[in-house]
Order: C-alpha cells, then sequence, then structure tokens
C-alpha cells in the first residue's frame, strides 16, 4: 500500500497550495493507494478530504501537524513538528480535542496538549527523537510513536521505528511561485524576501520517485504503509447522533412532535385554517417520513427556536424548501401553507433521503444576535456552537495582496485585467492572480450558522477562536452537513427588521390578505421602491408586464427574472403568455395538468419533478431524484438517466427531457419563491397602508438595490415629511413626530453611538454653547452634526444662515474649542437668488454627504429650470414619447454591467429625478464608443430613444454627458 503520510492543503494557511481534492486526483492519478491530510493545527479541509478519496478509491488517512508551543525540554528540538494520525473514530474524537485546546483554548506545549484528557486512537510522529521520547516517558504506547525520516536524513538509527517523510504542500513545480506568494500574504512581507527554499513542503513526488528518494531505508517506506493498513477512519461514513433528549413531559422527540403537530393543527382549525381533509392526509404522510429517518430530534431543536423566536416577539420564518413541509407550517417553523401554493414535500424531504433536511431560518437582522446567544445557552457550550466560514480571496482582494507583495500602487477598478497596472500585466503576474483568486484567506465566523451535536460537539468537529474572540467550528456548513450534524442558519434579514418596526408604529400586526386591493394596485403600478424582493429594474419590469392578481404572480416574477429563465428566453415566454399573447399549454398533453398553474412551462423545480413523475409514472421521490441529477448536470450520470426516462415516457417524450434539462439548471425553488414573496407582500402592504411607518422601519435598515438617498426621494414623492436629524428632537432611531418622520440621529455620519445616546439623555440645550458643555463631540462628530443641519435650532446658528455661518463657526471652533468662544458670534444670512441656489446646493450635498440622503429637497427639483433650458424632460415624462428622441437628467440609482452574447460590455442604468425613476440601457457599441461613460452618481444627461414594451419604458442611450457640462449653466440667473 504506497502512500504519502504528510500532506498539507490550501487549509495550511501560506504553506499548501492544492484542495484536498486535487491532491487526492493527482494521487489517484500517480496511483497511490492511501494518503494521510496532515494541515497544520487545522482538521477544516478534511471532509472534503475523506468524499473525495473515497471517490477516487483511495484511503482517506486524517491527520494534524503541529508545530506552535514548543520550549526547552518540550517537544520539537530544533525542528520541532508532531505529525499526528488518527486510527479510527477515538483517534479522531482525540484530534478534535487535541485541536481545539490548542486554537480554541490556552495551549501550553505539544506534550501536554497532546496528553490532555487521555487521548486514543493515534499515531505520533515526529522529526526529533527526543520528543519521541518524551511521549513515552509520559505514558504512550512505543508501538505508537514513529520517526519522521525525510529523504535527506542522515540522523543516526533511533530505536524508534522510522517512517517515510515526504513532506508534501504542492502539486508540482509549477507551484512553487504561487506557494512563495501564499507566504508572503500570510507573513505581510514582500514578495522578494521570500526565497523559493523558505517557502516550505515539496511537490507531491511520482511513486518511482517516492521509490528512489528512500532507497536508502525501504523499510521506512514499508512502514508508512503499515500505519496506513492501520488506519481505518471513514468520515463519510460518519453519521452524527441525533438529539434525543424527551420532552417537556418526558417523552420521546417522537411523541413530542407527534402531540404538538395534532395540537397545533386542532388550533388553526378553530382559528379557521386547515380544515380540508388533504392537510390531515398530508400531515401523516410527513409525520411517517420523519418518523421513519429518524429526524423529530432535528424537527425539536428547530420547533424549540422558532417558539422562542416568537415569545421574544421576534418575527422568524423559515427559508427555502422548509416552506414545502406542511408539518414545519403547522409548527410555526415557516407562515407558507404548502398546500395552498401546491408545494411538494419530496422537495424537501422523502424516504429515499437520509442527510439532515436544510431548515434555515430569517429573523430581523437586529434580534438575530440574541437569539443566537439563547440557542447557544440552551444546548451549552458542549453541545453547541457558532460555524466557521472560510473566507477566500475573491479577484479584488487577489488583485490587493499581490500588488502588496510586489510593492505595486493598486486603483479601485480592477475587474478587468486591462486595468490592472502595468507592473501586474506581465504573463506571470496574472497568471499568479488568477491562480490567487478564491484561495483561503483567514477563518472568520459564519453570519448565522449554528451547529448542534449529541452526545458532545468535540465528538465531531474541533473548533477554533477567531481574531474577533469567538468560538467556531473548523469545519464549515457543507462539510458539517456531510458529517450529519444539526446546522441551522439563524439568517438575518434586513426586510423582516424594517417590517417590525414598521409595525410598531403603525400598531397594525395583522397580515394583508393575497387579494388586498391597496397592496394589489402598489404592485400592479410597481410602486415597490423599498419592498423587499420587489424593488430591483429586472423585477420591477417584469412586474410592469404581467398581470398581478395577488402572491402567486409575484412568485412567478421572481421565478422567471432569474438569470437562467431570463437569458434563455424563458421570462419573454411567460410574460406572453400570462398576457394571452400565446397560448398557455404545455408541450405534452401529459403535463397540462401539472403545468397548468405555471401556464403550461417549467418555472420551478417542482414542475421539473412533477413533469418527470407525469410523464413517466415514476413516484414524486424517484422524479425529484432525477431532478437533482439534472440540476447538478454530471456528464456520466445524464446519459443513463436520458435512457430510463425515455424508456419509461416513449421516444416521443425527448423534447420534454430537452426542456427539463435545460429548466433544471435554473429553475427556482417554488417553495423559495413562496416564502420570498409572501414577506414581500407584506412588506408592500405595509407601504401601500402605512406608508410613514413604513419610512420609519426602511430608512434604518434598509439593505437592498438602490442608494438610501434614492429610497428617500421616492418617500418623498408618496407625500411622507421626513425631518432632518435635529439634536433637539431626533432619537437614536427613526420615529414618528406629528409633523413628519423624524430621521434617526443614527443617519449622521461620524457620530457614535455613546453620542448619541448623550445627546439624547442631555437635551434641551439652550443654545449650541450647552451641547458643546454637555455632549464632549469629536471634530469630525461636530462637523457633521453642523453642515447637515442637525444643530439649526440651536443659536447662533438658523437655517436662513446657512452654510456661511455654519462654516465660519466651525472655522473659529477648530481654532478655539471652548464654547466661550461662540458669545460673540454672529450668524450672516445671504440674501438673493444666487445666494438661495448655493444655500439649497450646498445643504443637498452635505446632506449627502454626512446623511446619504438629501432631506431638504431633490437635486434635480433644484436643477429643474437648468435642465429644462438643456432640453430635458421628466423620467415621468418618457413613457409618452415612445419612439422619440429624448433627453433625461438625474441621478444614478443603480447601475450594471454587463456581458452581451458576443462578450462585449454594456450598462443598464436606472436614473432618478424628483418625479420618479426610469431605466436607460447603454448598449455595446455605444458603451464601447463612449469609454465607460457612467462611474460616478451624476447629475448626468442621457439622450436616446424612448422605448415603451406593454407599459415598461427604458431609453435606448446613445449620448451621455454631465450635467455640469450643459450649455452655459446657470445663463437665467446670471441674467437676474
Amino acid at each position: 500500500m504506497l502512500t504519502l503520510l504528510h500532506v498539507k492543503s490550501e487549509y495550511s494557511l501560506g504553506q499548501g497550495t492544492a484542495t484536498p481534492s486535487e491532491l487526492v486526483r493527482r494521487a489517484s492519478d500517480y496511483g497511490y493507494s492511501a494518503l494521510a491530510l496532515t494541515d497544520v493545527e487545522t482538521l477544516a479541509g478534511q471532509v472534503e478530504f475523506h468524499h473525495a478519496a473515497g471517490a477516487a478509491g483511495i484511503r482517506a488517512i486524517t491527520g494534524v501537524e503541529l508545530r506552535d508551543g514548543f520550549g526547552p525540554g518540550e517537544l520539537g528540538g530544533a525542528r520541532g513538528r508532531l505529525v499526528l494520525l488518527a486510527r479510527d473514530l477515538a483517534g479522531y474524537a482525540s484530534l478534535c480535542r487535541i485541536v481545539t485546546r490548542r486554537r480554541a483554548g490556552a495551549p501550553r506545549n505539544n506534550l501536554d496538549d497532546c496528553l490532555a484528557e487521555s487521548p486514543a486512537g493515534l499515531f505520533y510522529l515526529a522529526d526529533d527523537t527526543s520528543a519521541l521520547s518524551e511521549l513515552q516517558r509520559a505514558g504512550v504506547d512505543a508501538a505508537d510513536l514513529r520517526r519522521l525520516r525525510p529523504p535527506d536524513d542522515r540522523s543516526p538509527v533511533s530505536t524508534f521505528r522510522a517512517v517515510a517523510d515526504f513532506e508534501v504542500a504542492m502539486l508540482d513545480r509549477h507551484d512553487r511561485e504561487l506557494q512563495r506568494l501564499l507566504v508572503a500574504i500570510r507573513q505581510q512581507r514582500p514578495l522578494a524576501d521570500i526565497a523559493p527554499a523558505g517557502a516550505g513542503g515539496r511537490s507531491m513526488p511520482d511513486p518511482r520517485t517516492l521509490r528512489a528518494s528512500f532507497a536508502d531505508d525501504p523499510a521506512a517506506l514499508d512502514e508508512s504503509s503499515h500505519l496506513a493498513e492501520a488506519c481505518a477512519l471513514d468520515l463519510t461514513a460518519v453519521r452524527a447522533a441525533l438529539p434525543t433528549w424527551p420532552g417537556p413531559h418526558g417523552e420521546s422527540p417522537e411523541q413530542h412532535m407527534h402531540a404538538l403537530a395534532r395540537a397545533r393543527l386542532q388550533a388553526g382549525r378553530a382559528a379557521g385554517r386547515w380544515r380540508d381533509a388533504a392537510y390531515d392526509a398530508r400531515l401523516a404522510e410527513e409525520l411517517a417520513v420523519v418518523g421513519e429517518l429518524g429526524f423529530f430530534g432535528y424537527f425539536a431543536i428547530v420547533c424549540e427556536i422558532t417558539d422562542e423566536a416568537r415569545r421574544r416577539g421576534i418575527e422568524v420564518a423559515a427559508r427555502g424548501s422548509a416552506a414545502s413541509s406542511l408539518l414545519a407550517h403547522v409548527l410555526g417553523i415557516t407562515p407558507i401553507d404548502p398546500l395552498a401554493h401546491g408545494l411538494h414535500f419530496q422537495r424537501f424531504l422523502h424516504a429515499g433521503r437520509r442527510e439532515l433536511p436544510d431548515i434555515d431560518l430569517d429573523l430581523p437582522s437586529n434580534r438575530r444576535d440574541a437569539l443566537i446567544e439563547w440557542v447557544l445557552a440552551r444546548f451549552g457550550a458542549d453541545r453547541a456552537a457558532r460555524v466557521s466560514t472560510m473566507q477566500r480571496l475573491a479577484r479584488r482582494s487577489a488583485a490587493r495582496e499581490l500588488a502588496r507583495a510586489l510593492g505595486v500602487p493598486l486603483g479601485d477598478d480592477v475587474d478587468d485585467d486591462d486595468r490592472l497596472p502595468a507592473a501586474l500585466q506581465s504573463p506571470a503576474h496574472r497568471d499568479l492572480l488568477a491562480r490567487l483568486i478564491g484561495k483561503p484567506h483567514h477563518l472568520s465566523v459564519h453570519p448565522g450558522g449554528v451547529v448542534v451535536a449529541e452526545p458532545h460537539l468535540l465528538a465531531h468537529a474541533p473548533l477554533e477562536r477567531v481574531p474577533s474572540g469567538m468560538v467556531v467550528t473548523q469545519y464549515d456548513m457543507r462539510s458539517l452537513a456531510r458529517l450529519g450534524l444539526v446546522k441551522i442558519d439563524l439568517l438575518g434579514n434586513r426586510a423582516l427588521s424594517a417590517l417590525a418596526d414598521a409595525r410598531r408604529f403603525a400598531g397594525d400586526d395583522g397580515l394583508a390578505p393575497a387579494d388586498d386591493p391597496r397592496t394589489l394596485q402598489l404592485v400592479r403600478a410597481v410602486d415597490t421602491l423599498g419592498c423587499f424582493q420587489i424593488e430591483s429594474p429586472p423585477v420591477r419590469a417584469t412586474l410592469s408586464k404581467l398581470p398581478i392578481d395577488g402572491v402567486d404572480d409575484v412568485m412567478a416574477a421572481l421565478a422567471v427574472v432569474r438569470p437562467g429563465p431570463a437569458s434563455g428566453g424563458a421570462r419573454v415566454t411567460y410574460i406572453r403568455r400570462a398576457r394571452g399573447e400565446e397560448p398557455a399549454l404545455a408541450q405534452d398533453p401529459r403535463l397540462q395538468s401539472v403545468l397548468r398553474a405555471s401556464r403550461g412551462m417549467m418555472i420551478y423545480d417542482e414542475d421539473v419533478t412533477a413533469s418527470i413523475a407525469a410523464m413517466t409514472g415514476w413516484s414524486l421521490e424517484q422524479a425529484d431524484a432525477a431532478r437533482a441529477t439534472l440540476a447538478a448536470a454530471e456528464p456520466a450520470a445524464l446519459a443513463p438517466l436520458q435512457r430510463r426516462f425515455l424508456a419509461a415516457a416513449g421516444p416521443d417524450a425527448l423534447a420534454v427531457w430537452d426542456t427539463a434539462v435545460r429548466f433544471a439548471a435554473y429553475s427556482f425553488n417554488k417553495a423559495h419563491a413562496a416564502g420570498y414573496a409572501h414577506l414581500a407582500w407584506q412588506v408592500a402592504a405595509m407601504k401601500a397602508h402605512h406608508p410613514a411607518a413604513f419610512a420609519c422601519g426602511v430608512l434604518d435598515h434598509y439593505g437592498g438595490h438602490y442608494p438610501l438617498r434614492t429610497i428617500a426621494a421616492d418617500l418623498s414623492r408618496h407625500g411622507v415629511r421626513l425631518l432632518a436629524p435635529t439634536v433637539a428632537h431626533a432619537n437614536v432611531h427613526t420615529t414618528l413626530a406629528p409633523e413628519g418622520v423624524r430621521v434617526g440621529l443614527g443617519h449622521v455620519k461620524h457620530l457614535t453611538r455613546a453620542a448619541m445616546q448623550q445627546i439624547v439623555h442631555a437635551r434641551p440645550f439652550s443654545d449650541l454653547a450647552a451641547l458643546l458643555r454637555a455632549v464632549p463631540l469629536g471634530a469630525r462628530e461636530l462637523r457633521a452634526l453642523v453642515l447637515c443641519g442637525a444643530c439649526d435650532d440651536l443659536a447662533p446658528l438658523s437655517a436662513d444662515a446657512y452654510p456661511i455661518a455654519h462654516e465660519e463657526l466651525l472655522a473659529r471652533l477648530e481654532r478655539d474649542r471652548d464654547p466661550a468662544a461662540l458669545v460673540d458670534f454672529v450668524a450672516r444670512a445671504p440674501a438673493g437668488p444666487a445666494a438661495d441656489l448655493y444655500r439649497r446646493l450646498v445643504r443637498v450635498r452635505n446632506e449627502l454627504t454626512f446623511l446619504h440622503m438629501h432631506l431638504s429637497d431633490h437635486p434635480l427639483r433644484i436643477l429643474r429650470d437648468e435642465a429644462r433650458r438643456a432640453g430635458c424632460i421628466t423620467a415621468r415624462e418618457v413613457p409618452g414619447r415612445a419612439g422619440r428622441q429624448v433627453r433625461v437628467a438625474g441621478l444614478i440609482a443603480a447601475s450594471r454591467r454587463h456581458r452581451d452574447a458576443r462578450g462585449r460590455t454594456m450598462q443598464f442604468v436606472t436614473l432618478e429625478d424628483e418625479t420618479g425613476l426610469v431605466e436607460a440601457v447603454v448598449a455595446a457599441d455605444v458603451y464601447a464608443a463612449l469609454g465607460d461613460p457612467i462611474r460616478n452618481p451624476g447629475p448626468v444627461m442621457l439622450t436616446g430613444r424612448a422605448v415603451v414594451d406593454r407599459g415598461h419604458a427604458h431609453v435606448d442611450v446613445s449620448q451621455v454627458l454631465p450635467f455640469h457640462r450643459r450649455p452655459r449653466p446657470f445663463a437665467d440667473l446670471a441674467r437676474r
């Protein structure tokens, strides 16, 4: 059994260059029988490694290399490397404990760390015999001790048997420069200072090279094989035990879940829901499947979390395919009724599925952390932990790291190779950059991932303390799922935060029905800025062309607007069918009933599953498994599946097969669409019924598609009066006031939370000097408060004196911070049309700078006379000019570049003025001719042809001009 026992992957940060899967593939190509992954101080790559090795027919050996913590008289001597290999599950658990002690605890030295808690099932390999002697004296059986013998080792023969140590850190010599770069990045040193020999590790040898390297000691190779044969751990076969703790009355999780589901079903019926007999049958079916799979403990955990969230008044809803489960709906885990939306339970779970399903929970972003802390406390540190995520280098960060290592200054825009500095343009450096993208950079905390394990977490996963101080699993979500652990995503959702605040201000906790007239009117008018999932330009364009009668139509819009359907023509076809412009019929009569709700098309995952089942007679479980195979698009699996499909459906079903293959690659989970559409509808209802309360929520929690200034301008157009965050009246958060919506102090740039709270607690202030005496404001904080207008109510400042007095006052205070310096200050108020225009424009500029929104007025309203003189119409007027040349002026609300079918760059732009939004398209030839013309917020003037398609208007741009370059600016003002 030829093997390599000392191999590092890219998870050995700054040392290894290859993924575990790449190492396995190379080992398989070379004909190795076994491979040990021994990353430095981490097991993070082990699950990926075992699955890749299992697929390749190679024995995977789990190990770790320990390096830090050596001292005189401790392990390691001059070289100081200790490699531990796990023989079995006991050895794996020992590794988890040792690594956790070193990475999340208080490590002392390798000897203490390795022998704490009486480890079992390990082999100990060291390159220093004194370390092995110390381990033997501490009680480790000599049969478990080996000396690492490198190829060039000339040490005298020792009493410990030697194993061949060909330390691998790269696939081949081509990785040497990449490894040098990774070392430079890790150590924050110039690349020129990293010698090739200093990077450490060798490339993977072929068997001939390995044997030649140990020709003088073939026994070392034999001993390596013996150790490999003794290591029988297989993480692909490990299945973590699900929690089995009793229910509140001592019953089993199965008994508890059965009783709870039945009780809540009856309670719902008493409230007028779930009365159809189909609910009883569906619930019984789901309970039977969950029981057969032994997943009641999992549902018990999730149900306990969602119940606790609601007890705390925290809105919670399951995301994704969990909405397909009636059991989850009845238990309160998801608000989506799967029978009402035609959702298949099999998309979420079925008897043929052995891995745990995903139940990810959406929570208000500002309440998520509190619930996570409760989960960790409820299940205890020995059974629950936060999950990690490996931060990898994206293109920008990779270019930044490469430039830093080379000592080259780097600009902001590195999206394309031709924008890289000249020093990075060489083929060698471009190759390095390409290979650096995607490499691990550092471990961090998953934003909402929590794992729960039984009987204790360290039997399954190692832990590590990240720089923030939080302890997380070294495994990411995917690895934990493959180990069968209960992992739950508690995801922050800003829309839920906004909705919760809006409901509190509105005093309305009710949900608008799916046919609510006011909400329908708002969605049909695509008046959906600030509304979760339905505000982006593509979604608004799709909604504007569809007949909207309720939530199901919003679901369909979310499905067909995705990049796959949109690029494949499905969106256009669906719109035509929805509008009655072509027959809404499936291509095969057998599909008419199953695709009726989606107008004869496959737009959801569930449509693909139902179509396969209808064509073949297979069960939904079998059909969904086929859909998953299609979605994976593995060529080796598609051909036999196609033969099975056509054998069952008939040779005339080839067209359906082709459609299923095409749609499965990008179809949308209908349960996911239902959850998103449900929340979008609630947010839209709040905007329709309670716009001021909606404003309070969305301004404080917005995280959507547009800059906050665009949302604030939209609110103003809807009659919501937005009041500046003054020190005299504003709270930390945005609130309702008798005269409008008072923006919170939390929106003032540079203002610390401590300063906000002090302002609120110390007021009222008789004047500005009183504020300065009561609150110790920093220079940046004071400047932001004064220039955004938050101090206009405090003498000697006033709104009329803006901005001359404000700038003079700040200059005086910069010279003398003593509030007494303001005693003789007199505010001067400029007068005249030019001064008035200057005052308004400067206030807007400063509001944008310090509040990220313009509250006093819209810039284009101030400049409308100038825009009209330059030949610009408003955004609202564009739909009435179809087919004509128009010019519009406005701010850039959104912009995205896109590659067309020929690989050319084009640009989609959303322009905003005081009347609303208008979409614009900069075609590829125009984009190339104008040279990337839109790269800042503007204002800009766009000239082009107005196009109206089924009520949706846009401008095909032919010219872009910055607004300040218009002819004869302010000529009318100069004549006054």
